[in-house]
């Protein structure tokens, strides 16, 4: 009897010492603390966390770990994904793809020539929606504008404008742009106030949800990636 004390003690002890050193409780794997040099966090709000990468070639990343998040590629992707069990696995994509990845844990080498660079939008608690009367831009104008996937937590969409053209009025949720290329444009409100834009391949920002409509005011086309918040159960009425 007082050996089987004992035992259970010690398993009790055990168990203790198990939860107290758990993967999560002995090391942060979260990418821009467990693999600061290629990971950095570009802005974040109560609704998401946008998370900027750079992997120079012949480089290797720290183990590290991403929850649920939208992946847009910047520039080509050529690597070898290091998983915990230790499968590797290698992985190419072209800059402008954009894809839905669930939580993963992992090692990323660059096989390449280039560097590897993307951002990754990571929902938090997406609470938006298009204000009252809106049109919402796919309905609105598909010409220039079109859904690349949706969840229950965001919409992306993909829009590209020739020079010159234009949108009509149409509606955006709360959203993160991610330029691909460069862009020049006006931006005009429904109280008829423009103001132009620009920005360079590569930025990221947070927009709040409003109506406008949309003209290439600069010489080449441009493109870029929208990922929309959604779960807001009331219409926002801000302008943007």
């Amino acid at each position: 009897m007082r050996f089987l004390t004992w035992i259970t003690v010690l398993l009790f002890r055990l168990a203790l010492t198990c939860v107290g050193t758990s993967p999560a409780a002995a090391q942060d794997l979260d990418s821009v603390k467990a693999d600061a040099a290629h990971h950095k966090v570009e802005f974040e709000n109560d609704q998401v966390r946008v998370v900027r990468y750079v992997i120079v070639p012949g480089d290797k990343t720290a183990n590290h770990s991403h929850p649920i998040s939208v992946n847009i590629l910047l520039a080509d992707l050529n690597a070898k994904f290091i998983t915990p069990d230790g499968k590797t696995t290698e992985v190419h994509g072209k800059a402008g793809a954009v894809g839905w990845r669930s939580p993963t844990t992992h090692v990323v080498e660059n096989i390449g020539d280039k560097p590897i660079e993307g951002i990754l939008v990571e929902p938090k608690k997406p609470s938006s929606a298009l204000p009252a009367g809106a049109r919402e831009v796919v309905a609105a104008d598909p010409k220039h504008s079109k859904v690349e996937f949706e969840n229950d937590q965001v919409r992306v969409i993909r829009y590209h404008y020739d020079a010159g053209e234009k949108s009509p009025m149409h509606g955006h949720p709360d959203n993160v742009q991610v330029l691909l290329t460069d862009s020049q444009a006006n931006v005009t409100t429904p109280d008829g106030k423009t103001a132009p834009i620009s920005g360079k391949a590569g930025e990221a920002h947070w927009r709040q949800a409003g109506q406008h409509w949309v003209e290439n005011t600069g010489d080449k086309p441009f493109e870029g990636i929208l990922v929309e918040m959604k779960g807001a159960s009331v219409t926002k009425t801000t302008g943007e």
